[in-house]
């Protein structure tokens, strides 16, 4: 028999193709209708593309309401050994700084821990390492969002699966979408556990309207709520509709938390002098310190130096982790690095983390991977 004779033709149905014989040429089937497509025998066929992977046992899950009560969640930096892959070590001296310091929440693999920058494998791991080792005492929130709607779902249902207490998620970026489309993503990831929308245009590129929020996903019993990083405005809009919100903007975060009904912040600054933070988000109106902090907030946000490379410079020069650098990132210049030791002196080294001398590393102290 001819190699071309074993395919079944694609436009008759698998019933008229048992009776199809190639040896009688065309037309030679008996009995042979065009049925105008092939057909998928019905035991193939699944009706839902997605069964979710879901545990409906406690584990460590909390619900909504508990991480809306969150006040100071920082946005860990994630460190590095010299070969690039995670030093676990300098990760968990890190953790128990947050949570001596005062810190309610953690984002694991957020922007600030290059999560963009990791495979899922490494992702989730982390997530789970976080969860397993610290989840008794902070909650842990994994940054499982995506640009692709099936890829958020799969991750944030397996970083759930680890334990994580909440999910965080961006806006589908690059590609971008409609207005709908923001609205079916985020209705497709919500079931999947306490979530926080993430509004960061400067980074999509693309801004979630209140409308999405307030007409649609924030009556979902998941919805925790949104990091904002529009401006207080936005905050002010949301907190008057009862949304909670975490200001994404560390120099707009006092006036955020006590002018505008914000519950707090999700900060990086955080990282560096957890326990000001702290002091800024839970002890009232402190104008001297939000101006005093703002030296180094702006130190952290230049405007051609985009988060995380300042705080990877930061705990770098502080001796809290090694100084590696993944790729494309890399420190700050010399200049800056400077500026940073004059910063630490007029703040007090005792109120950053880690306890070695801050100090001026030179180009070649640091390793990119």
């Amino acid at each position: 028999m001819a190699a071309s004779s074993l395919f079944l033709r694609c436009d008759i149905s698998p019933k008229e193709a048992t009776v199809f014989d190639p040896h009688r040429g065309r037309g030679g089937a008996v009995g042979l209708k065009r049925s105008g497509r092939w057909r998928s025998p019905k035991a193939a066929v699944i009706p839902n593309f997605h069964i979710p992977m879901r545990s409906f046992e406690v584990k460590n899950r909390t619900c909504a309401e508990d991480i809306k009560k969150l006040r100071l969640i920082t946005a860990i930096k994630t460190p590095y050994l010299p070969d690039g892959r995670f030093d676990l070590e300098a990760y968990d001296a890190m953790m128990h700084m947050q949570i001596k310091n005062g810190a309610e929440g953690i984002i694991v693999g957020g922007t600030t821990g290059e999560g963009q920058l990791m495979s899922w494998d490494e992702h989730i791991m982390l997530i789970g390492h976080t969860v397993n080792c610290f989840g008794g005492s902070i909650k842990v929130i994994g940054n499982t969002g995506s640009n692709s709607t099936r890829e958020a779902i799969h991750a944030s249902e397996q970083g759930f699966a680890v334990g994580m207490h909440a999910a965080l998620h961006i806006n589908p970026y690059y590609g971008k979408t409609s207005l709908k489309g923001l609205i079916t993503h985020f209705e497709a990831i919500l079931p999947m556990g306490p979530t926080i929308i993430y509004n960061v245009p400067s980074r999509t590129g693309q801004d979630i309207p209140p409308p999405v929020i307030l007409h649609t996903i924030s009556h979902s019993a998941n919805m925790a709520g949104i990091k904002e990083c529009v401006g207080n405005d936005r905050v002010k809009e949301y907190t008057e509709r009862g949304i909670s919100v975490w200001s994404g903007n560390d120099n707009e975060c006092h006036d955020a938390r006590w002018d505008c009904g914000a519950t707090g912040v999700i900060s990086v600054t955080s990282n560096l002098v957890p326990g000001l933070m702290h002091k800024l988000m839970f002890h009232g109106k402190n104008a001297s310190l939000d101006s005093k902090l703002s030296t180094l907030i702006k130190w952290l946000f230049q405007p051609d130096q985009p988060n995380p490379i300042g705080v990877n410079t930061a705990l770098a020069q502080l001796g809290v982790i090694r100084p590696v650098f993944r790729r494309p990132y890399v420190p700050l210049p010399l200049s800056s690095r400077m500026e940073f030791v004059n910063i630490v002196k007029e703040l007090g080294r005792e109120n950053f983390v880690g306890d070695k001398d801050v100090q001026i590393l030179d180009d070649d102290d640091f390793i990119l991977v």
